[in-house]
């Protein structure tokens, strides 16, 4: 199973919920389940992503609403989805 620490976002993939988190020494931490519906947080910033696109072209693309980073375009949203979360 995979969680997103929140305390310093970093997806950790293990078979129980973690309750601290190791490398910022934070306990009783928040964590999120990460499914293939979840949207990360911006790999930069921490920031959130809004979803964009133009519909009359069927352009997609996911934007950081903080920093402005963005996805790239893709055909749809689970595309759009999969590039943002895919980053590093």
């Amino acid at each position: 199973m995979k969680y997103l620490l929140k305390c310093c976002n970093r997806i950790v993939d293990v078979d129980n919920k973690p309750i601290w988190c190791i490398k910022c020494g934070e306990h009783n931490i928040d964590i999120s389940e990460v499914t293939d519906k979840t949207l990360l947080p911006c790999p930069f910033c921490g920031g959130e992503a809004m979803e964009e696109g133009l519909n009359s072209v069927a352009l997609h693309w996911y934007e950081c609403e903080d920093c402005g980073a963005s996805s790239g375009s893709a055909d749809s949203l689970v595309e759009a989805r999969k590039k943002w979360n895919g980053r590093k």
